[in-house]
């Protein structure tokens, strides 16, 4: 289910936070490109401080764009990097259908 950016586009953000070793993304409001971007730098700086994994946490998602979907794969290669790699938080919702579209669009249509 994607959908067009609105008003909640404003209120979109990636909110990081560290607890013992675990670097948390947790994504609120509207996944697109602008948003990805922001979780791509993310993910590269977990690297760098040494973190031991890497938790995406898409329950707050409240839609997305095919971009923002494909951002959240993007970010597997990078964190596989980490000792314990990457995992996502999901719940019923836009966040755990974006999480389902990343892995099955092929990535020349983001």
């Amino acid at each position: 289910m994607t959908s067009t950016p609105g008003t909640d586009t404003l209120l979109s953000s990636v909110e990081v936070t560290i607890d013992d070793g675990i670097v948390v993304l947790t994504v609120y409001g509207h996944l697109d490109a602008r948003l990805g971007a922001a979780m791509g730098a993310a993910t590269e700086e977990a690297i760098c401080v040494d973190a031991r994994r890497l938790d995406i946490d898409v329950r707050a998602v409240s839609s997305f764009t095919p971009e923002g979907a494909l951002a959240l794969r993007a970010c597997r290669p990078s964190a596989a990097r980490l000792r314990e790699g990457l995992h996502y938080r999901t719940g019923r919702g836009p966040g755990r259908d974006a999480l389902l579209a990343a892995h099955v669009m092929p990535l020349e249509d983001a």
